[in-house]
């Protein structure tokens, strides 16, 4: 009795009227998606009362332009000043976009919308790319405050993890031989069966992002697991 007390009590469920605190939510987002390539294109909301972010940090880009078709409702602020080649060594650079809703401002001309396109130029080692948000404005509880967007470009019979690091799926597979082998996880814990699960269905055709919503298995993961089969690592148990 007196551990199911204790156990309660470091629940918090024996303090009433003390409403639980939402950890804040991130939704990530393929890059393939964001950019149109794949999947049905890329939404995201914004809610009054709670700003959004569009987070690019993951991908390592760099954010040159960003223009909304319809300022009227929202208002566009970043991390850090935007650059261009012309900038020098004095511009930090951009990573992150917060969307934040107002009350609305007229546009002579401009007709007013339900939604509006966001259109981000951004900077990377191997040229510039170009991504479209079609923004809706939310009402209620927020669903999520962050849009990361994910590394997802397919190259030959690999994906682009960070940047210009790419791997394979014999390489995944190999990590997570390894993180079994090095009683990281277990071989029979959800995470195994759903990388299992992932690696049949790209392996037999299903595109990436398709194979990542049914088994839900994040690009996070696949990260990590092949990290840990390209060079062996020393892994912590926190990281699965």
């Amino acid at each position: 009795m007196k551990r199911l007390l204790w156990t309660l009590l470091a629940a918090g469920c024996l303090l009433p009227g003390k409403p639980a605190i939402a950890a804040p939510i991130v939704r990530e987002m393929p890059q393939t998606q964001a950019q149109g390539l794949t999947g049905t294109g890329a939404s995201v909301t914004v809610w009054a009362g709670s700003g959004t972010n569009i987070d690019f940090t993951r991908t390592g880009e760099t954010i040159q332009r960003a223009w909304l078709d319809d300022p009227s409702l929202l208002t566009l602020d970043f991390d850090g000043s935007l650059c261009s080649h012309s900038a020098g060594n004095d511009c930090s650079g951009a990573s992150i976009i917060h969307l934040r809703r107002i009350t609305g401002i007229r546009f002579p001309n401009l007709p007013a919308t339900s939604s509006t396109l966001l259109t981000v130029v951004t900077q990377t080692n191997q040229g510039k790319k170009v991504y479209l948000f079609n923004v809706g404005y939310g009402s209620g509880t927020p669903g999520y405050a962050t849009v990361a967007i994910t590394p997802s470009f397919q190259l030959g019979n690999g994906i682009v993890l960070r940047g210009d690091r790419a791997t394979d799926w014999n390489t995944v597979e190999a990590g997570l031989t390894q993180a079994i082998q090095q009683h990281l996880i277990l071989p029979d814990s959800p995470v195994a069966l759903r990388v299992r699960d992932f690696l049949l269905r790209v392996r037999s055709g299903t595109p990436v992002q398709q194979a990542m919503q049914d088994t839900k298995v994040t690009m996070a993961i696949i990260s990590r697991l092949a990290t840990l089969g390209s060079s062996s690592p020393s892994v912590s148990q926190t990281q699965f």
